[in-house]
C-alpha cells in the first residue's frame, strides 16, 4: 500500500530538478558524509479517521522538510523552492492521491560545531491511498 512518504518524496524529486543547488534528498537522515546542500523529509504523524470500523478518506499527514546548507542564502533559496513545490499541491504521485498540502511554518537554526545552516519547514497533507 502506498504511503505518504512516497508522495512527499515524489514531489521533492520533481522539485529538485528545478532547484538551483540541492544535491540530494534523503528520508529522515542523511549519511554523515552527505554533500551540502541537501534535503531530508520526515513524517511527523499520520491520522486516518475511522468510522464504523473502516477508514474514511482523506488521511491527514504532518511532515517536515529539513534543509541543510553551508550558507543561509542557500537555505532560503531551497526553502522557497520547497514551499512553492508543496503549496496547495494536489494530484496523483506514486499511487497516492494528494488532495491538498498546506504550509504551516518554519524554524531556522545554525550549528556552530558543524558550521551549517538548517531550516525545518512544516506541512500538512490530506491524501488518499489508491
Amino acid at each position: 500500500m502506498p504511503e505518504a512518504e512516497s508522495a512527499i518524496k515524489g514531489v521533492i524529486e520533481t522539485a529538485t530538478s528545478n532547484l538551483s543547488s540541492a544535491t540530494a534528498v534523503w528520508a529522515t537522515l542523511a549519511p554523515q558524509d552527505a554533500v551540502k546542500p541537501f534535503v531530508t523529509y520526515t513524517v511527523l504523524g499520520e491520522l486516518p479517521v475511522n468510522v464504523m470500523g473502516g477508514e474514511t478518506v482523506p488521511t491527514t499527514c504532518d511532515f517536515a522538510i529539513n534543509i541543510y546548507a553551508d550558507t543561509f542564502l542557500e537555505v532560503v533559496n531551497i526553502g522557497d523552492d520547497m514551499r512553492a513545490a508543496f503549496l496547495r499541491y494536489s494530484g496523483t504521485i506514486n499511487s497516492v492521491v494528494v488532495q491538498d498540502v498546506f504550509y504551516e511554518g518554519r524554524n531556522d537554526f545554525y550549528d556552530e560545531d558543524d558550521r551549517n545552516y538548517h531550516r525545518t519547514m512544516d506541512f500538512k497533507m490530506f491524501y488518499n491511498e489508491v
